[in-house]
């Protein structure tokens, strides 16, 4: 008989070809002064990369910015999609029409929502700025640093505004996902009693929607706080540092400035934040379930 270890062995040496190796030798240089603009052997620092990111004031400014893009944009993309979600709980014509509509981003790569938002938003040309100066005769800069209504940069709120754009779709599949698995009988029961929404929500919707919500703020925090492409093709990363998040940030410190050593640092503090915050997300949002 064939060793069921034989089976997954390609799996296993595709995995340790393309994921275990470059995490091992990115984590070496980590320890290392290196860059390939110098060209001279790569120096043993100990953890005097690590030391310089946590106590650069640069890395920190963008860490704060990072997180006002997450929070920004977590709430916008969360917010829309319950509401989308909670629309398509009841039955009314033209339903599956309107969430294929609703689902078309998803099939958008986001290098291409960013190139077609980046003409829409233009300052001069784009539909946006003509319609608002027909209509309210004004103009938005929308990739200056100039403040907006909510405090931010209006650069950074296009960001976060085509950011949720592109992934409210995929947050409102899961949490229409979890709506779907609530039993019919007590659907009809809650019609029947002529239940008021915020009863229903609470005591029949938010129980079988919170894995969901759980799932989907954990893959969104994650993917969010390495948010590159779109901010690439928007602002890349201006004006000046507004719009550059820890993902920009780090990219920087390796392709410009090509300080690997750095970069390769901040990158494993950042996994860091990210293992910290799922846990914090398991614990609280998935501990009521235990209990």
């Amino acid at each position: 008989m064939i060793n069921p270890w034989l089976l997954i062995l390609p799996a296993f040496l595709v995995l340790l070809v393309f994921n275990i190796f470059p995490l091992i030798w990115s984590l070496g240089i980590s320890f290392h002064r290196f860059s390939i603009i110098i060209r001279e052997t790569p120096r043993y620092v100990g953890g005097l990369n690590y030391i310089s990111m946590l106590t650069s004031a640069e890395a920190w400014d963008r860490l704060q910015r990072t997180g006002t893009f997450l929070f920004y944009s977590l709430l916008f993309q969360f917010g829309l999609a319950l509401a989308v979600a909670l629309l398509m709980f009841e039955d009314f014509k033209g339903k599956r029409t309107l969430l294929t509509v609703f689902m078309v981003p998803l099939m958008i790569a986001p290098i291409a929502s960013a190139l077609f938002f980046r003409y829409m938003f233009d300052e001069n040309l784009g539909p946006v700025n003509n319609f608002l100066e027909t209509v309210l005769g004004t103009r938005i800069l929308w990739f200056s640093n100039e403040m907006s209504p909510l405090g931010i940069p209006y650069s950074l709120l296009t960001v976060v505004m085509v950011e949720t754009w592109i992934w409210t779709p995929f947050i409102t599949f899961l949490l229409i996902a979890g709506i779907s698995s609530i039993p019919g009988d007590l659907i009809e029961q809650s019609r029947v009693d002529s239940l008021k929404f915020r009863y229903k929500f609470r005591f029949m919707i938010l129980p079988y929607i919170k894995p969901m919500l759980a799932i989907a703020l954990i893959f969104r925090f994650m993917d969010a706080l390495k948010t590159f492409d779109s901010i690439y093709v928007l602002t890349g990363g201006g004006p000046g540092s507004t719009t550059e998040l820890i993902s920009v940030y780090i990219y920087k410190l390796a392709f410009e400035r090509w300080d690997f050593g750095s970069a390769t640092a901040m990158s494993y503090l950042v996994l860091v934040i990210v293992i910290f915050m799922t846990n914090v997300f398991m614990r609280y949002v998935l501990g009521g379930e235990k209990e």
